[in-house]
């Protein structure tokens, strides 16, 4: 299984035939690692040839192997993967369990097994797969029980419909592989079976026929799961933990997790009875004493999983008041900053699943929003920075007033944070504010009054990354900038700053201020800038010219385009001393071809003609980049309809026609074929 970078460029070889040939040959290492000659090599089919590799002493030889298998499957088929290379694999890791098999060996083999389904092994014919996965799933090594762990739970939602198995498959071997796993001696056993737990539960939910017997496997499922949650070795626990939120969501019937349904804003799914009060009875004691573990690395994954539990609980105020809330109370209190961390980063979502909403649970909901404030005040940087990322999630859900009363104060202290990590949280996350999908409960006047200080220090900001996520994202507020003058004035010292990423986000910024503050401000303070950054030897900051030119058409109208900007860019193109300025202006040019979002696209013919003059004179460029880029905007030209179809006749089809049949450019070439394609 040679791999495809190394093969060999020696001539006199046959291409390797049957169903692996691919016109290479083998690397010189892997024919060395082989003991047989080079033409045997060559015509050996590809499962004696992967056994081969698999087999070979080179651990070069083996990683490329298994690298290879889901093209093997592919060259094999189906049901030789089915019949032979499946079984030969749950035989090599039996193998592997008395040697000392390379982990990463077995890595890419819980890997590469994900690969094989659902293209080439259908789901209903992937139980064959299971034995090996569970195999790997009592590894010692623990990325490849993680990964076996992925791989499985991506598989057992495949198994059915369509299978066609025996009476009571393939319930019956996921039920005896959950009892293995769980009752197993050793800890990782048990830690990859809290892993997997909630996606069976979840297949029996949606695939078991109902009646007693199913609900005495799910009950059995509860209670490994409990056994597992009272494991006295810590890391069981924890995975244990880890796992809770899933299986939360598995019990209660939850076809999506709670941090899905709450950043969606979709409304929550009823609860069946029965299974809100197998959640109340046997998993919230569960939930409740992992949150008050001993081992801090089993509370802060407990904690986290407060939203599903919210959620599982079908965010009734009644309940979760006293069943989530106080494990909130006490994940912001926990000594362990790390507990405090893990809860930040899932505040939102916990706060969501709560379903205090409306007046009538005002008092709660300003308990949980003090109880944010905490966190945002806390002393360790990396629980403040967590939580800081939650400001417009938590303003959309406690609305304005909240937001004001608990937030709004800290956010100054917060904008000057000694730690730039937090600062840099903070710029986002009061860009996130701005956005109409996450966040619509802040007013423009709210915006004003909170956030016009805290931008205006952000773009002074001394590190580059606290001004790129304000910069990046300021056209979110484009309507407001008429009433932001100091931040206007930080905006354009900022196009001559040192960092090309920062001048980048100001040349895509400029077209948004020509709309906020009027054309003749554009003309008066903003046209140099813009042709500063056109001319700037990075070529993603050349690019943002690019790509504010339909903007700018928008906002300022062909007429104008024609007056203050075409006549310095044909300066620029006929005085230029690299291409690379003459393909700027093309593709520049081009741009105005282009719609501006859902704006329709209004060029007149005057400046259309202007656009296809300097197209024409591109393709007679002595560069075949120039060449190509003018070709492309000829295309684009013909694409938007703009054009009248006597200019296309006379002037735009005969020239790329005459180029088709002198080019010698290949790409060149191409380019004017696509272009007089899109024609038609």
């Amino acid at each position: 299984m040679a791999d495809e970078g190394s093969s060999a460029t020696t001539t006199g070889h046959a291409p390797i035939a049957g169903p692996l040939a691919s016109g290479t040959t083998p690397s010189l290492t892997l024919a060395r690692s082989l003991n047989c000659d080079s033409n045997a090599l060559l015509s050996m089919p590809p499962f004696d040839l992967f056994v081969a590799q698999l087999s070979s002493d080179s651990t070069e030889a083996r990683v490329d192997a298994m690298k290879k298998l889901s093209i093997v499957g592919d060259a094999m088929g189906t049901k030789d993967t089915i019949e032979k290379l499946i079984p030969y694999l749950n035989d090599t890791i039996a193998k592997s369990e008395d040697s000392d098999e390379d982990d990463e060996i077995l890595l890419l083999l819980a890997g590469q097994l994900a690969e094989l389904v659902p293209g080439l092994v259908p789901g209903y014919e992937a139980m064959p797969l299971l034995p090996t996965l569970e195999r790997l799933c009592c590894i010692d090594e623990t990325v490849v029980r993680d990964k076996a762990v992925e791989t499985f739970n991506k598989i057992v939602p495949l198994l059915l419909p369509g299978g066609k198995y025996a009476d009571g498959m393939p319930f019956g071997l996921l039920r005896t592989t959950a009892q293995r796993l769980a009752s197993a001696d050793w800890f990782t056993a048990k830690v990859s079976a809290a892993g997997v737990l909630p996606t069976m539960y979840a297949f029996w939910n949606a695939h078991a026929p109902r009646g007693a017997a199913a609900d005495e496997v799910r009950r059995e499922f509860r209670i490994l799961f409990k056994d597992l949650s009272e494991d006295d070795t810590p890391m069981v626990r924890r995975s244990a933990a880890k796992n809770l939120g899933r299986f939360v969501e598995a019990v209660a019937g939850l076809t999506k997790s709670a941090d899905e349904m709450i950043k969606s804003g979709v409304a929550q799914p009823a609860v069946a009875d029965e299974n809100k009060r197998l959640v109340t009875f046997e998993i919230v004691p569960i939930f409740q004493a992992l949150s008050a573990d001993e081992q801090d690395s089993v509370r802060l994954l407990a904690v986290s999983c407060a939203g599903s539990v919210g959620c599982g609980l079908a965010r009734e105020p009644s309940v979760t008041a006293d069943v989530v809330l106080p494990v909130v109370r006490g994940g912001c209190a926990d000594l362990s900053w790390r507990v405090r961390h893990n809860l930040s980063k899932a505040f939102a979502t916990v706060t969501g699943s709560l379903g205090f909403v409306g007046p009538k649970h005002i008092a709660r909901q300003t308990e949980v929003f003090k109880l944010f404030s905490g966190l945002l005040q806390d002393s360790e940087a990396e629980v403040r920075a967590a939580a800081v990322e939650n400001i417009a999630r938590m303003a959309q859900l406690g609305g304005a007033d909240l937001f004001q009363a608990h937030i709004a104060p800290l956010l100054p202290a917060l904008a000057d944070d000694l730690v730039m990590e937090v600062r840099s949280k903070l710029a986002q996350t009061l860009m996130d504010c701005c956005d109409p999908s996450i966040c619509t409960a802040l007013t423009d006047e709210i915006i004003l009054q909170e956030f016009r200080p805290l931008l205006e220090n952000f773009l002074n900001d001394e590190f580059a990354e606290v001004q790129l996520h304000i910069l990046s994202k300021l056209s979110r507020v484009s309507h407001l900038l008429g009433q932001m003058d100091v931040v206007v004035n930080s905006i354009l010292q900022m196009a001559r700053a040192q960092n090309w990423r920062v001048r980048d986000a100001v040349g895509r910024l400029l077209p948004f201020l020509a709309e906020a503050r009027g054309v003749s401000f554009f003309e008066d303070h903003l046209l140099e800038p813009w042709l500063k950054i056109m001319s700037d030897q990075v070529a993603d900051v050349r690019a943002a010219c690019i790509a504010g030119m339909p903007k700018l058409l928008s906002v300022c109208g062909s007429e104008w385009i024609m007056q203050e900007i075409l006549p310095n860019y044909t300066r620029m193109y006929d005085e230029s001393q690299s291409y690379l300025t003459r393909i700027t202006v093309l593709r520049s040019f081009a741009a105005l071809a282009e719609k501006d979002g859902e704006n329709a696209l209004n060029i007149s013919d005057t400046l259309m003609d202007q656009i296809v003059s300097l197209m024409l004179r591109g393709l007679t460029d002595s560069v075949p980049n120039v060449r190509l880029i003018a070709a492309r905007g000829l295309g684009l030209v013909t694409i938007s309809g703009q054009c009248d179809s006597g200019v296309m006749k006379s002037k735009i089809v005969p020239a790329l026609n005459d180029l088709v049949h002198q080019e010698q450019d290949i790409d060149c070439r191409y380019q004017c074929q696509l272009a007089l394609e899109a024609k038609v």
